[in-house]
Order: structure tokens, then C-alpha cells, then sequence
């Protein structure tokens, strides 16, 4: 059993008319990976399998462009997400297919709920990598059923709770609760770990969930974003289940890092490249992640720092060259007690 390097990026939708433009400046980083994982942020499929009326503009990429992904060397991707489902049901099942044509392991949407829910498995050096994926974020009725197209969706009830002085402070903002599915969901969440559990060496769980800035005010920029109750909770949950690594997207840019119980939590591997026209006037900060598995279990953590501007592709830097990135994710990470170790290269965290 060799040892196997990985690469983890966040939410990637690349639709431009160079396509590769959007990996060159990253190749030297992702060349010396053994896996390559992003949250494809977006369909690939081609005009023709859209409904006639469909004139929306949200993510889609056009097939030809899908060949620079394989380019650049990706090798698993997680397709439990908001976007997968908003040009309906036609699109979806022909991204698979490109995908799989492409030899591009998915996980997170299919044809049927058990599909959808299957974990994906990948070897390498003779070490097998299962992805568990799911989503907590998107629109009704994109869920895959037991006969029907969708995403793994696990629902989220949100409460409302008024502040304690707001009889004396009217318009006080209301402290927000957040609760997961206890039911039936989360024993299937369980199911599907363990299962990947038998098939694997290493299981990780790829969850679409929390708040992007631009869901708190329109013109939100780069700031801090809360973890949800039930992002930890439930990050807990799937390493309590079995899981050796938790990694998560939506938010657009970093969230904390948690070590619990000796295994991480990455609450969100920010953007990598998003070419979503709301993008273009932003800059936002992001990281490569890299782990390294030998003998069966992750044995190292890191980040390299980054920092996106519009679409992007991000400007990667060493630490010292960064040193705003590295401040804000060792900042917020602060709470959850996580240790980093900053490096000439990259920034270790201590598991």
C-alpha cells in the first residue's frame, strides 16, 4: 500500500472561451498529485439537451470546454449541489454521462436516490478513497427520489429565535437555529458511511451547506462567515459514523478548520474558479488543500493560501506571501482549538 497524495478545491465552474486559462497558473501545484477533487459547481452539457424555454443564466458548461478539467488532471468530483439541478432533469443525467465518459469519479447526484447517495471509490498506489457526498443547500424538489433524477439532498430546519431584548430594542436581529434531519436522513447518512466504510481504506464525506456572504446582504464582501449549528453537528456526526475527513463548500471562501476526534473538518474549501457573472468585481480569499494518506489514514494536513480575484483562476502563494489569508483562517479556526504549523510552503494542521 503506497502512499497517495490528494488535492482538494472548492467550487469550480469553469465556462469561458479558453478554458484552459482557468488551470494553467495551478498546473505545477496539481501535477504532483496522485487525486485531484473539486465541487463541480455547475452541468456540462450542450445547449441541445435544454428545455426549449430554458433561458437561464446560472451555471452550465458547454461540453467541449469539460475537456479541460481532464487536462488538468482531475480525477473525482462532488456533484451534490444547488447548481446540478437548475436547468432541470434532461441536463443532469447528460453531465453524467460526460462525466464518466471522461473517467471522472461523481458523487452526490444520480439518476435515483441510490445512486445519488452510492458512495464513489477511487485507488490509487493500492489505497481505495470513498466519497460520501450530500447537499443541504438549493431549491425544492431538486432531491433525487427512489425513481426519479436529483441530488442527495439532507434537509435543514431553520428557526428563529427573538434576541433577548427585543421588546426594548425592536428590529434586534434574531438568533438563528439551525436543525438537521434526525430521521431518516441522517440513518441513511450513517448507512452510506458505513457502507463506504467496508469498500475503502479512507472515507471522506463532501457536504454542500452553510451561507455564501451574498445570502446575508446582496453586496456582502469577504468577511467572515458563521458556522451553522448544524454544520457542526452533522460534521461530528459523519466522523462519529466513520468518516476520517469532513470537507464542505458553498460558502465562495474559507471557513474554520476543526480537528474532533484527531480527524479534520474543512467547513469550506472556498472558490477555486467560478465564472458565475456575480464573481467578476469580487476578490475573495481561498486555498489549495493537500493531504497525504500512507498506510490506510491521512496522515497529513495543509493548506496553500490564496487569493481570488473576479472569476479567477486564484494567485497561490507561500505563507509569508499571504499573510492575510493564513491570519483568517488561523483566526477563525481559533475557537474550535486548531493548531497550524506555518511552513516556508505551506501551513500544516496538526491532527
Amino acid at each position: 500500500m503506497g502512499d497517495v497524495k490528494m488535492i482538494l478545491l472548492g467550487d469550480t465552474n469553469v465556462s469561458r472561451p479558453d478554458p484552459d486559462s482557468a488551470f494553467t497558473p495551478a498546473l505545477d501545484l496539481l501535477k504532483d498529485a496522485d487525486i485531484r477533487f473539486c465541487n463541480l459547481e455547475t452541468i456540462v452539457a450542450d445547449a441541445q439537451y435544454l428545455h426549449p424555454y430554458d433561458r437561464s443564466h446560472l451555471p452550465r458548461t458547454e461540453e467541449w470546454m469539460f475537456e479541460s478539467y481532464v487536462r488538468a488532471g482531475f480525477d473525482v468530483m462532488n456533484q451534490a449541489n444547488n447548481p446540478n439541478t437548475y436547468h432541470g432533469h434532461e441536463p443532469l443525467m447528460r453531465s453524467f454521462e460526460v462525466l464518466d465518459a471522461a473517467g471522472i469519479i461523481h458523487s452526490g447526484a444520480g439518476p435515483n436516490l441510490a445512486a445519488a447517495s452510492r458512495p464513489a471509490v477511487i485507488e490509487r498506489n493500492g489505497t481505495k478513497i470513498a466519497f460520501v457526498s450530500r447537499t443541504s443547500v438549493g431549491t425544492p424538489g431538486m432531491e433525487a427520489t427512489v425513481d426519479t433524477p436529483g441530488v442527495a439532498f439532507y434537509p435543514v430546519q431553520t428557526l428563529y429565535e427573538p434576541p433577548a431584548r427585543v421588546h426594548s430594542n425592536p428590529g434586534l436581529p434574531p438568533i438563528v437555529h439551525t436543525v438537521p434531519d434526525r430521521g431518516e436522513h441522517r440513518a441513511a447518512l450513517e448507512k452510506d458511511i458505513r457502507a463506504a466504510r467496508e469498500q475503502a481504506d479512507v472515507v471522506i464525506v463532501s457536504w454542500h451547506w452553510g451561507l455564501s456572504p451574498y445570502q446575508i446582504q446582496p453586496n456582502a464582501g469577504a468577511g467572515e462567515l458563521p458556522v451553522m449549528e448544524y454544520q457542526q453537528e452533522m460534521g461530528h456526526f459523519a466522523i462519529d459514523s466513520g468518516a476520517d475527513m469532513v470537507i464542505g463548500h458553498h460558502s465562495h471562501q474559507p471557513q474554520p478548520i476543526e480537528v474532533y476526534q484527531g480527524k479534520p473538518i474543512l467547513y469550506s474549501l472556498a472558490n477555486f474558479v467560478h465564472d458565475l457573472g456575480g464573481f467578476r468585481e469580487r476578490t475573495l480569499m481561498t486555498m489549495l488543500v493537500r493531504c497525504l494518506i500512507a498506510d490506510g489514514k491521512i496522515q497529513r494536513l495543509s493548506y496553500v493560501p490564496g487569493v481570488v480575484r473576479g472569476h479567477g483562476p486564484p494567485d497561490f502563494a507561500k505563507p509569508a506571501q499571504a499573510p492575510e489569508v493564513v491570519k483568517r483562517i488561523t483566526e477563525m479556526s481559533s475557537p474550535f482549538g486548531t493548531r497550524f504549523e506555518i511552513g516556508e510552503e505551506e501551513v500544516t494542521v496538526v491532527l
